[in-house]
């Protein structure tokens, strides 16, 4: 979401302005977008107080769908195993306030030493995020309910669908799914085998939400931690790998021959994992945009793009 459309501090409700000032413990002297733009709609802030610097969050009741994914992240945030690259939560806000509803905030800790991938995509970078999103995958997931497997997290039958509804909106990818949908039905149908794994996955990584160490022996943080799950450990790279290219990054096969997948990893299962995130973003794009996140579908155009690209160049055809 385009910081341009996210609420300023001073344009946040005087009550909950209060609220998040008693949790903060020290007055407000100055406050920032992120030069990102974010998953979630609603107020993002890095926070400049009296006491230090606290990246903030916040969304009201009037987007129920975000407000639940902000108390998801809120209650996954102390379940991450330690060797997550994840911020520290410092505190979260859940109340109906006076005449404004519900409102759902947290704070956490800002670190000086990570920075934004540069976007004209350097060699460095390039690699320092594959290296990170790969430590990912190689942590174990916790044993905790909260974190499902992927293959009943992410929707694996889109091909399916679209096979057999065949919508107008087809019209508008590439004609060279016109005569293969069904194959790539076939293809996506080993997903429940294919993606299946141990490894914890983020499960909704962008390139704002790795920040990469600003010095050398620094860590890396990752934010929006809204859906962990468990799954094979390459789910995460590959996926990150389409939005780094909509992004304008480096062709997402070249980066895997260049840096390589996790050991083990087989050809065939990277190959239907692609076909699942291509179905999904192709059928995905066709729904109407939701009202607080206008800009959605069209992004997921260009990543059904990029996935179905990719997958002409994995099936050779």
């Amino acid at each position: 979401m385009s910081p341009a459309l996210r609420p300023g501090w001073r344009e946040l409700p005087p009550l909950l302005r209060d609220r998040i000032t008693d949790l903060l413990g020290a007055r407000v002297i100055a406050a920032r977008h992120p030069d990102d733009s974010g998953i979630l709609p609603g107020a993002r802030f890095e926070v400049q107080t009296t006491k230090g610097h606290v990246f903030v969050k916040a969304i009201g009741t009037e987007q129920p769908g975000p407000l639940n994914f902000l108390r998801q992240e809120i209650a996954l945030s102390p379940l991450l195993p330690a060797a997550a690259p994840h911020p520290e939560l410092l505190w979260s806000l859940d109340d109906v306030l006076p005449n404004l509803g519900t409102w759902v905030a947290v704070g956490y800790a800002m670190k000086s030493n990570v920075r934004p991938i540069d976007p004209s995509w350097p060699e460095e970078d390039v690699a320092t995020m594959v290296k990170v999103v790969r430590g990912i995958g190689e942590v174990e997931a916790p044993d905790d309910p909260m974190f499902l497997p992927e293959e009943q997290v992410f929707p694996t039958d889109s091909w399916e669908y679209l096979a057999d509804k065949r919508p107008a909106g087809l019209a508008n990818h590439s004609p060279w799914l016109a005569n293969r949908l069904e194959g790539l039905a076939e293809i996506a149908a080993h997903a429940p085998q294919a993606i299946a794994g141990t490894s914890l996955q983020h499960g909704t990584l962008r390139v704002q939400n790795v920040l990469l160490p600003a010095r050398l022996g620094e860590k890396p943080l990752v934010t929006d931690w809204i859906r962990g799950s468990v799954g094979a450990p390459y789910l995460d790279l590959v996926s990150m790998l389409l939005h780094v290219r909509t992004s304008d990054g480096p062709p997402p096969e070249a980066t895997l021959r260049r840096y390589g997948l996790p050991p083990g990893t087989e050809r065939d299962a990277v190959t239907c994992w692609i076909a699942v995130l291509a179905g999904h973003y192709v059928k995905s794009s066709m729904d109407l945009p939701p009202t607080d996140m206008p800009e959605l579908r069209a992004y997921q155009h260009r990543l059904a793009r990029a996935a179905v690209e990719w997958l002409q160049t994995r099936l050779g055809f």
